[in-house]
């Protein structure tokens, strides 16, 4: 998609006000709950757009999912169906926007993902997967042996069965990013307050008041809880039911090292990739992880299975083991958007949030500063779980 199309996108996707969706009033002053991804993108797409913000964080910025997040920017196979693949294709557009708005902090490492399997039936269902994606318009093409060594050097992939490279993708260091955004909000005057604790919300007659904090209350005239996994918590002060999963993500990190990846890698033996400063991050599996131990043992059982695939990182040191909490929507899907029982609490919350963190920050300052609703997340309401009636008050 070119860059006039995605400008058309943000211009054309909301639908006007609906008829009691919403109080018909503009949110000035917008209190966003969570120092993550998503809440740093909402604030500094809000503070872009002129609002009073405000941003609580229990902690401190990144501590949550996002600092313990692989950060691969993607819209790759597992990214379905089509209204999920396309919401996330759309957001790694959104992210060359906001790497020219910040101008170069945002320090995405563009190149694609090469990935490959050994098996034939994986093989099989590889090639399916790329004929899928290239009927969509995604950039991603097989590769053959020839190729293969030109994309990675370093890289040993040993029998290849089948293998792919999707072509636009890219990753990011996670707490960098939410650093250089909450930087900007800053910036244009948003106020960050951390460690702040929400404690309750001062909801009188339907409205919302303020929000109550263990640093004082913060009279605002709309929440957004991007708060991770602490959003059932938050959420429910208003009456909101957000059921999340667990679901771990276990990663090991190493020491810097000399250039060995210029790309994320999807082994066989697991997934990794080089940060700018010469750290590798390397992961067994992008589901669920059973083992939540942190151990240094652990961080070595993972750097030896990628490591068979890139023989130079039998040499690097491992620096630290990380667990990070994913905050995963029961059916697996965002949770974004106004619910109508508590029409003035906004809820922003979702795994991929590297992925999606540039669109829903932009689109969710259109729907709560503009009282408008974007076709483009309605799939994603929380009124999909039951959970739309808020309390009563």
């Amino acid at each position: 998609m070119q860059r006039r199309n995605l400008v058309k996108l943000f211009a054309a996707t909301a639908v006007g006000s609906l008829p009691g969706f919403r109080y018909a009033r503009r949110a000035d002053r917008v209190t966003v709950v969570g120092g993550g991804i998503i809440g740093a993108s909402i604030a500094y797409q809000l503070a872009r757009r002129g609002a009073q913000v405000t941003l609580l964080e229990k902690t401190h910025p990144s501590s949550g999912a996002t600092g313990n997040s692989f950060a691969w920017i993607n819209a790759t196979f597992s990214k379905l169906p089509y209204h999920y693949h396309r919401l996330n294709r759309l957001s790694m557009l959104a992210y060359r926007h906001l790497e020219r708005e910040l101008d170069g902090d945002l320090q995405v490492q563009w190149g694609g993902s090469l990935r490959w399997v050994r098996d034939v039936s994986a093989a099989t269902r590889l090639r399916e997967q790329v004929r899928r994606h290239q009927g969509w318009g995604y950039p991603v093409h097989l590769v053959d042996e020839d190729e293969f060594p030109k994309l990675e050097n370093d890289v040993v992939p040993g029998a290849v069965a089948a293998a792919a490279h999707s072509e636009q993708e890219g990753s990011v260091d996670p707490v960098a990013a939410t650093a250089a955004l909450l930087q900007k909000a800053a910036e244009l005057g948003a106020r960050v307050e951390h460690p702040c604790e929400v404690t309750g919300l001062d909801l009188r007659w339907g409205r919302l008041r303020a929000v109550r904090t263990t640093c004082g209350d913060v009279e605002t005239d709309a929440v957004v809880i991007a708060a991770g996994v602490d959003t059932p918590r938050v959420g429910a002060m208003a009456g909101l039911q957000v059921p999340l999963k667990d679901s771990a993500g276990l990663l090991a990190h190493t020491a810097p090292s000399s250039r060995m990846l210029g790309r994320v890698v999807l082994s066989p033996g697991g997934h990794m990739k080089q940060k700018l400063d010469g750290r590798i991050v390397a992961g067994a599996s992008f589901g669920g992880s059973p083992v939540t131990e942190t151990s240094a043992e652990q961080g070595e059982r993972i750097l030896d299975s990628v490591s068979r695939f890139l023989p130079r990182l039998e040499h690097a040191e491992l620096e630290r083991v990380t667990l990070g909490w994913r905050p995963l929507p029961q059916d697996d899907y965002p949770v974004v958007g106004f619910s109508p029982g508590a029409p003035d609490v906004y809820l922003a919350v979702t795994h991929s949030g590297v992925t999606l963190a540039p669109l829903i920050g932009r689109l969710a300052a259109l729907e709560i500063l503009d009282d408008a609703r974007v076709e483009l997340l309605e799939p994603y309401r929380v009124e999909r779980f039951g959970a739309g009636r808020g309390a009563s008050r």
